[in-house]
């Protein structure tokens, strides 16, 4: 869209407010880059991945997992849930 400054079918939904990123671009106030699916560390917000190529993302993104001390039961006491 910021390229092509024609509308698209598929783009009417894009609220006018957001068309101001092409006036940026045109003015040179933000250059827009591509970028290789290997380095978007978005992916993980954005895709369902495979075990290795989520681990490499939440570790890049510094997310690590944590154990859990106890439970619901735990925490509620003996009263079963479901």
């Amino acid at each position: 869209m910021t390229k092509n400054p024609v509308n698209h079918g598929r783009a009417k939904h894009i609220d006018i407010k957001y068309h101001h990123i092409r006036d940026e671009v045109k003015r040179g106030e933000v250059k827009l880059e591509y970028c290789e699916t290997a380095v978007m560390l978005a992916d993980i917000m954005t895709k369902g991945l495979h075990g290795p190529r989520q681990k490499e993302l939440t570790a890049a993104l510094g997310i690590y997992a944590c154990s859990y001390r106890g439970g619901v039961l735990t925490v509620i006491g003996s009263t079963k849930i479901g």
